[in-house]
């Protein structure tokens, strides 16, 4: 059965996903600090537990991407899979009950799960004996490994990317006489697309885009939502002012209603009352189900305070555990992952690669015939932004926090100014509650 999402589901679901630099390298956790060189890896048989929700790798492509080119290259390795999942099997509770994996695959910010469960390790000494070269890793997922745990060295490396495009339907482009929207567009420019298409006729409300909620913008010009230095709230700096503003007028059109709660963007677009929304990889099986809508996507709308820059980084990074025997196998499958051959793979099947290979980028989405006349190589044309770090406060609480003050703009008459000060007030508390837990 096909679920039908409201506004408020939606933010919620949002919410919950949420939860969805190189540089030298200088000794750390788990590093000997005389940075020799280890031994000559022992291919004798092994197995690598891999603790890893089935939401992010599932049993078909945990075959294909993991334990069938592993096999071809390191046929001694057998990778014995563990869905975080199931019952029972949750990090925590692996942890708890001294069952700990060799690697964790996980968002970004769940690399500080690792830290605080004491199993995350500097991957560096291991990166250099299996001749990893990051060089051909685009510089902004490397980066936000390090700054989401702000260490100096890798606890994890990136594996493939959920990527954003702006969709568009073409029938009710058509219905109206308005030119298609074009790669590189900026946010500002979108809006004035989407003004010519937002009006009611024949009784039916058309609303020109669905941007999503105002912690995409955030996230897209690497806004920090705390400032870590200070232990201070941020949502009073002109830079979110901007964002809200900009994010304000998306979403208000002269002579429109702002698009009501229950209109969700998915559903909305399928049922031809909304004409864009920034989308992401993930939903182009869904709207490829629907045989009778019309539709393409260019790039990811730019902001002008970072241009060329499309979403942040979401990308699963895979870790290896302190506590694991056999480091060198586990290392060996990630070779394996950041290959040529598997991130050619992963991309031809809706998985953006993390590589910088424009070749192998060129390549998405090329194993589904449908997609052959869309422009859906558009996800992976924009720079991924860089994260930023949350520190000690929560990622809910830190993103909840302005999604909440958007719906009050949206929705509860209240202006700019009141819904940021509102939120300064909120995290100020969230701050102090934080920093009370950890003294």
């Amino acid at each position: 059965m096909q679920k039908t999402w409201t506004f408020k589901s939606f933010t919620i679901l949002s919410l919950a996903l949420l939860v969805s630099a190189c540089g030298s390298s200088t000794p750390g956790k788990n590093e000997d600090s005389s940075a020799k060189p280890s031994p000559a890896v022992n291919n004798q048989p092994v197995t690598v537990k891999i603790a890893v929700h089935a939401g992010i790798v599932n049993d078909a492509d945990m075959k294909k991407y993991f334990i069938d080119p592993v096999k071809q290259k390191f046929p001694h390795i057998t990778i014995e899979r563990i869905n975080t999942a199931d019952k029972g099997s949750t990090l925590n509770e692996l942890v708890a009950a001294g069952s700990i994996p060799d690697m964790v695959i996980n968002y970004p910010y769940n690399l500080t799960d690792l830290t605080k469960l004491g199993i995350d390790y500097n991957m560096d000494a291991l990166i250099k004996t299996h001749g990893i070269d990051l060089n051909r890793i685009s510089p902004e997922y490397l980066e936000s490994i390090k700054v989401v745990n702000g260490f100096n060295y890798y606890t994890g490396l990136p594996m493939n990317n959920n990527t954003f495009a702006l969709f568009y339907n073409k029938d009710i482009f058509d219905r109206f006489g308005v030119p298609y929207p074009k790669d590189g567009m900026t946010w500002d420019e979108v809006r004035e697309v989407a003004v010519k298409l937002t009006r009611n006729e024949g009784g039916v409300q058309y609303y020109g885009l669905f941007p999503d909620n105002v912690y995409r913008g955030a996230y897209q010009a690497s806004l920090p939502f705390v400032d870590l230095k200070n232990n201070k709230s941020v949502f009073q700096t002109e830079e979110w002012k901007n964002l809200f503003q900009l994010w304000y007028n998306l979403y208000a059109y002269p002579g429109a209603p702002v698009m009501p709660k229950e209109l969700n963007t998915v559903h909305g677009f399928k049922t031809g009352q909304i004409a864009m929304f920034s989308g992401y990889s993930g939903q182009l099986p869904d709207l490829l189900g629907m045989k009778d809508l019309k539709w393409d996507v260019v790039t990811y709308p730019s902001n002008k305070v970072a241009p060329g820059v499309g979403q942040r980084v979401d990308s699963p990074m895979m870790s290896i555990t302190s506590t694991s025997k056999v480091k060198d196998a586990a290392m060996q499958i990630i070779s394996v992952l950041l290959s040529d051959e598997v991130q050619t793979e992963m991309t031809k099947n809706l998985q953006a690669s993390v590589l910088k290979d424009p070749k192998i980028n060129a390549e998405f989405g090329k194993a589904t015939p449908e997609l052959s006349s869309k422009n859906v190589v558009a996800f992976t044309k924009p720079k991924v932004a860089v994260l930023k770090s949350f520190g000690f406060v929560p990622v809910g609480s830190a993103a909840g926090i302005p999604i909440a003050a958007f719906t009050d703009l949206l929705y509860a008459g209240k202006d700019v100014n009141t819904v940021l000060r509102e939120a300064d007030e909120k995290m100020t508390k969230v701050i102090a509650e934080e920093l009370q837990k950890i003294k």
